[in-house]
């Protein structure tokens, strides 16, 4: 008895220390050192991704952002992870083999005795009862089974035709990614090509206004002035100063941005084609707005997403019925327990039973019904979406032609800034125009420049904003075996094929 007890106390002894070890586990901060081996990793990455670039044009940029972009990398690996579920829930659909090995030990042995069943009542144990033994106080066992449930292939069945339609949603939103990217890269490379050119003619007029300035400022403390003359002077100066520092703060991250785009380290150096040859040919659109709303229908990604999500809709709907069928369940295998009572100490068995909820007969209805509701749900939501689809392709049209006309309006006024400009110089030889009037000019001739080249990165941006309303895909789905050459080629082909009118 005493043995007893202390077995009992020294189990519960056990438990206790396990129960409070498993209460003990305090906030572990992450160390310095930990943070800083973290970032140096990252750094080493990110430098040994990089490969040298001289110079870049538009399918030379965009090609990179394809290839190197984090957003679209991660993408990606959201595509591969629901490749990898769907091979998970393939496996689902396989029968289950389970392997068991047991061993039991206890201090005693297991015996029993039995009396005689009378009238609905058992008769009273003998004085000194007959024991009997069938199981060593050690045995083990173990086993080797087939288990199938029927049900469960039916569910897993459609749960892995769903997850398939789960993987080719996260391509088209791969899609989609790629076709933001495009945009976004387009706007950088232009404004960016716009703040190499601008901001080495920004400089010199910085100084020629400080220099200006500081030039007034020692007349107004001669007196070579009246003072208002003088204040009036150096408040124009200031007034300009202002906006050429404003422009260049709004130009120097242009490059950066596009860096960041492209997957580059900030501070790489690398020259855009565009800055010392700038070719400001508008892009023609040759494709008839019938053709668009066609092609958009088609190849929008949303809108193939949404078929696929209405496949999964479908799929759900027959999982639930199927859920509501009886549970089949199979099962074979081959047993063995070593305790020496046994006759037969291995064996096999097979077996199969049936289990069904009844009740689940009235939930079919229901079901049904719900399913008709999803179904005409997905019916409104496909033609909403289709319908702002059509939208954005007519006002990506209609932006472009905007586009176009203010262009030709900043390019007029280009001209006109420039003529004026040379009128002031001339006057300015001559000694007929003051320092002050030049330097205005030569303000208004910079931001009449940027505002030309605005304009034309506007042009670009809604041209190729005609082609992602579409849903157009520049380069194919393998491109990423492609080189970055290869994939800028590819580009450069594809973008002369739309504007040529052929959009496969």
């Amino acid at each position: 008895m005493k043995s007893m007890f202390a077995s009992k106390n020294s189990l519960l002894s056990v438990s206790i220390a396990i129960a409070l070890a498993g209460c003990s586990i305090s906030p572990e901060p992450l160390t310095r050192s930990d943070i800083q081996a973290k970032a140096a990793d990252d750094l080493a990455k990110i430098t040994a991704e990089q490969a040298q670039v001289t110079s870049l044009d538009i399918s030379g940029a965009i090609a990179r952002a394809l290839k190197h972009n984090r957003e679209r990398k991660l993408q990606t690996m959201q595509g591969v992870l629901e490749q990898g579920q769907l091979d998970v829930n393939n496996f689902d659909m396989l029968p289950q083999l389970a392997a068991n090995a047991g061993y039991s030990e206890r201090n005693n042995y297991a015996a029993s005795a039995s009396t005689t069943f009378v009238n609905g009542v058992p008769n009273p144990l003998l004085a000194s009862p007959t024991y009997s033994v069938s199981q060593d106080k050690t045995h083990n066992s173990n086993s080797v089974a087939f288990t199938w449930n029927v049900l469960d292939f039916g569910l897993s069945y459609y749960r892995a035709k769903q997850q398939a339609d789960r993987f080719l949603i996260a391509k088209e939103r791969e899609r989609k990614v790629v076709h933001n990217i495009i945009q976004d890269v387009r706007n950088s490379y232009y404004r960016a090509v716009s703040a190499e050119r601008l901001l080495g003619k920004i400089e010199p007029l910085i100084q020629a206004a400080q220099s200006a300035l500081d030039d007034s400022g020692k007349i107004e403390q001669l007196r070579a002035k009246s003072p208002m003359d003088a204040l009036g002077y150096q408040r124009e100066l200031l007034e300009i100063l202002r906006t050429l520092q404003s422009l260049r703060s709004d130009l120097m991250t242009a490059k950066t941005e596009l860096s960041t785009l492209m997957g580059m380290k900030p501070g790489q150096n690398f020259t855009l084609v565009d800055v010392n040859t700038p070719n400001f040919v508008v892009p023609n659109v040759t494709v008839s707005i019938t053709d668009m709303e066609k092609t958009a229908l088609e190849k929008r990604p949303e809108l193939v997403e949404g078929q696929y999500n209405r496949r999964i809709s479908v799929e759900e709907t027959k999982a639930a019925l199927v859920s509501l069928l009886p549970g089949i369940s199979l099962n074979a295998g081959s047993y063995y327990d070593d305790t020496r009572y046994l006759k037969n100490n291995d064996w096999t068995g097979v077996g199969a039973s049936v289990s069904w909820n009844l009740f689940n007969v009235f939930k079919a209805g229901t079901i049904t019904d719900v399913a008709d509701m999803k179904k005409n749900l997905a019916e409104e939501q496909a033609l909403a979406t289709s319908m702002a689809v059509l939208s954005q392709v007519h006002i990506a049209n209609i932006k472009y032609a905007e586009a176009k006309r203010s262009y030709d309006l900043s390019d007029k006024y280009l001209g006109v800034a420039k003529r004026i400009s040379d009128q002031v110089k001339n006057a300015n030889a001559t000694q007929r125009s003051g320092k002050l009037e030049m330097i205005r000019e030569d303000l208004n001739l910079v931001l009449a420049e940027l505002r030309r080249d605005v304009a034309y990165a506007d042009v670009q941006n809604s041209y190729g904003r005609i082609f992602a309303s579409m849903g157009l895909d520049p380069v194919a789905a393998g491109f990423k075996d492609q080189s970055t050459d290869e994939l800028s080629k590819t580009i450069g082909n594809t973008f002369a094929k739309w504007q040529s009118g052929k959009l496969d």
